[in-house]
């Protein structure tokens, strides 16, 4: 495109943001408020997971266990049930969207450092969040699994093992791990892009509205 009618065109908006400034705020106005509602209504972040707990062995150990969860960001507990029909109407009701249940022999088979199954309840309705909140129990109990280990070990005496390798992460971007983070500059790029589209229609129904006009107020022969 030539600089001369690159000039035209650039002259010509100008003339019609000097006159109609509507224009303008809307230019502004609208990516500013998708980017606010985009950027804090919508994210993958899965925290504070509603929980409900069926603790049939009520010692100090299940409440320990269940401190864990308490303790973790990714869980919000709502309370506690006595039977698996209590658990499947907090489900359903979407009160709660993970199920644990610590069975009764949960205590003795910690002190004796057998193993112990808990069982994990999950409302499968949205598989992300699902899979998600999957891993974050499975991460708990590991941790939990992992110090009653290095307990019963020093509890007969003999001395814990070293681990030979040691990771330790650093996240050096988005050390928080907030999806918003990485959301909002694809939003900026995807919402401008819809605005310089939404106003370029808007430009040629108003100039097409404007030749309309002037046909229709221009003397017939």
């Amino acid at each position: 495109m030539k600089p001369r009618r690159l000039w035209a065109i650039a002259r010509k908006e100008l003339i019609h943001i000097i006159r109609d400034p509507r224009s303008l705020g809307m230019a502004i106005a609208i990516p500013m408020l998708l980017l606010m509602l985009y950027g804090y209504a919508l994210t993958l972040d899965v925290d504070h997971v509603p929980l409900i707990v069926w603790d049939q062995s009520e010692s100090g150990a299940s409440r320990e266990f269940v401190s864990r969860f308490d303790g973790s960001r990714y869980f919000s507990r709502q309370g506690y049930v006595r039977n698996y029909q209590e658990m499947e109407r907090a489900i359903d009701s979407a009160k709660a969207l993970v199920g644990l249940v610590i069975p009764r022999d949960f205590a003795d088979r910690v002190e004796t450092g057998r193993s112990v199954l808990i069982q994990l309840i999950v409302d499968g309705s949205d598989s992300n969040t699902a899979t998600l909140a999957l891993s974050y129990a499975e991460a708990v109990a590991l941790d939990y699994s992992q110090r009653l280990a290095l307990q019963w070990v020093q509890r007969i005496g003999r001395k814990a093992p070293r681990s030979p390798l040691q990771m330790r992460p650093r996240v050096w971007y988005n050390a928080d791990m907030e999806s918003r983070n990485y959301i909002i500059p694809g939003l900026i790029a995807i919402i401008m892009a819809v605005i310089a589209a939404m106003l370029t229609s808007q430009t040629v129904a108003r100039e097409c509205g404007n030749a309309a006009r002037w046909n229709s107020s221009s003397p017939r022969h």
